[in-house]
């Protein structure tokens, strides 16, 4: 019998480092390192161990150093949440991949990544017959483009939703650049960075007006939504017809913004999953499942630690009368 997922997502997994500091170094500075944790990452694999761990039946595609220790420390941690790890690719001349991450006291990040093998995920990688056995495909943060446009391309013949959400990776090559990739999805995630950063705008400038605006441009290109995370203001939905800021988590504590990215795009793939409907108030409120993981997230260290239980999302949407 062939399995159904609900969500395959795509794209890099690396271990992370995770240094936690008192303050950020200067040029030719040095700062103490009070604590060094070892976490699994990768943008879409915490968005696939989010989604399996709020009860979604989830698989990862990418590529890893084949038997290396990070490899299978990735690994483990999959399967602790039931993530179908049968479909992953193996490098035989790379590692897996790895990220250096400092973390100060007020929540802020510096991330230095390296991909390795995830980075050299082909297009030959995605394979028709495995990608077609899903509700949804989601992309996020790889370098190289050319198996998200092959997914992506295998989504859109046999009607399968596409979400991507690029990181800097991606948004660093340019609009031009990546305009291929963006005509073949339907639902755009951005952070606030990104947003800015691929039209060219000063981050502090940057509002919902001006995203309104810009945003003419993406929906030329045949995306069907866009979703800008706004950090504290929350998230900022946006169709061809439609917009509303929806507010964020109402937060005891912020503890590291790590995953917070990732976390709204496995809470909003869960609503999105069970309504696959592009109308603006189911839209919205996928958006609203998306702030309550991602504010779960970053009440905890690292990308995965904060990720709720599928008991505890269930709790949260009941109390907003909502339907499971």
């Amino acid at each position: 019998m062939i399995e159904i997922f609900d969500v395959i997502c795509i794209g890099a997994a690396l271990v992370d480092m995770v240094a936690q500091v008192v303050r950020h170094p200067a040029d030719d500075d040095e700062v103490f390192v009070s604590d060094l944790t070892l976490l699994s990452g990768g943008a879409a694999a915490n968005t696939a161990y989010a989604c399996a761990k709020i009860g979604l039946s989830t698989a990862f595609i990418g590529k890893l150093g084949s038997h290396d220790t990070f490899g299978d420390k990735i690994l483990n941690d999959f399967k602790e949440v039931n993530v179908a790890t049968k479909l992953i690719k193996y490098s035989e001349h790379h590692g897996t991949g790895s990220a250096y991450i400092a973390l100060n006291e007020k929540g802020d990040r510096r991330i230095y990544a390296h991909s390795g093998a995830a980075n050299y995920l082909s297009k030959e990688d995605l394979i028709e017959k495995e990608l077609v056995n899903t509700k949804i495909i989601f992309l996020s943060s790889l370098k190289n483009l050319e198996p998200f446009i092959e997914a992506s391309i295998i989504g859109r013949n046999n009607k399968i939703p596409v979400i991507l959400n690029p990181g800097m990776l991606i948004i660093d090559q340019g609009l031009k650049n990546i305009k291929k990739l963006l005509e073949k999805i339907d639902i755009l995630i951005l952070s606030q960075n990104e947003y800015a950063t691929l039209f060219d705008i000063e981050e502090c400038y940057l509002n919902e007006d001006l995203i309104q605006e810009k945003s003419s441009t993406l929906f030329k290109l045949g995306i069907r939504a866009i979703i800008t995370t706004l950090g504290k203001k929350g998230a900022f939905l946006l169709t061809n017809r439609n917009a509303e800021l929806l507010p964020p988590l109402n937060l005891s504590s912020l503890i590291d913004t790590t995953g917070a990215g990732d976390a709204f795009s496995a809470g909003f793939i869960y609503g999105f999953v069970r309504n696959i409907n592009l109308k603006f108030e189911h839209l919205k409120n996928n958006v609203k499942i998306g702030n309550f993981v991602a504010g779960n997230c970053i009440q905890e260290l690292g990308a995965r630690n904060g990720i709720p239980s599928r008991e505890d999302l269930n709790f949260f949407l009941n109390a907003s009368n909502k339907k499971i």
